[in-house]
This record gives structure tokens, C-alpha cells and sequence, in this order.
């Protein structure tokens, strides 16, 4: 088991389900996308990125993030998943620091950032359907 309280072993068929997740929000996000409903796309985008990082990790390390902050998951990626690269860091940073904004705020998205968002997602969701399939064959 895993020294840091915020870092949980997990099995690694787990994988399959975080990315199956994954898919499913990506999906969503792109039929809300198209059904111009900006908001739920950005959220569905970002809750893809969330858990294409925990198919990556759980399916590279066993390991799985039970922070309650989403961006120290950047870095667990970057020390336990050799296929995370600059990339995936840049894709999911830019989803992670839109949370709050489209979950809490306000201010709604616009077609633009809601278009960067699930492009992000998709790439992300392709990268961790790449990772589960590496380590899990």
C-alpha cells in the first residue's frame, strides 16, 4: 500500500472500468456538443479527463488518486506513467483548471472553450484507451 494517505492501490482490471467512464463522458460530451449545450459538454470533457488519468494510472501503477484535488494527479501521473508525456499534461491541465469555473461559476461557456474542451477529452480518452490496452493484454 502506498505511503501517501491521498494514493490508494487499486487492481488493475479496475482500469477497465475508470476508462469504460471515460468513454462514456467523452461521448456525452461530444452529443452535447453537437446539441449545443455548451456547459454540459465542458463538464462531461473534464469528468473524461479525470478518468482517463485514473485508467492510465490504475492500469500502469495499480494506483488510483483519492485526493480530493484533481491537479495533484498530474503529478502521480508523471512519476508512476511512463506514457505521460508533455501532451497529456498540457490536455489535462487545461481540463483541470476549468473545473471550477464550469461546475460552480456563473458564467457559462461559449462554443469556442467548450469545442477545446471535449477535443481535449477525446485526445486524453485516446491516449488511456492506449495505456489499459498496453498494460492489460
Amino acid at each position: 500500500m502506498p505511503k501517501n494517505d491521498n494514493v490508494r492501490s487499486t487492481p488493475r482490471s479496475d482500469a477497465r472500468a475508470a476508462l469504460s467512464k471515460c468513454q462514456e463522458f467523452t461521448n456525452t460530451a461530444q452529443t452535447a456538443l453537437a446539441d449545443q449545450k455548451w456547459n454540459a459538454a465542458g463538464l462531461n470533457a473534464i469528468h473524461a479527463g479525470i478518468a482517463a488519468a485514473d485508467a492510465a494510472l490504475i492500469a500502469s501503477a495499480g494506483l488510483r488518486s483519492a485526493s480530493q484535488d484533481h491537479s495533484s494527479v498530474v503529478s502521480l501521473l508523471e512519476r508512476q506513467v511512463p506514457e505521460f508525456d508533455a501532451s497529456q499534461r498540457r490536455q489535462l491541465a487545461g481540463l483541470l483548471k476549468m473545473k471550477n469555473q464550469v461546475a460552480y461559476e456563473q458564467r457559462l461557456l461559449t462554443y469556442v472553450e467548450a469545442r477545446q474542451l471535449v477535443d481535449q477529452a477525446m485526445r486524453l480518452t485516446r491516449w488511456a484507451e492506449g495505456v489499459v490496452s498496453e498494460h492489460l493484454t
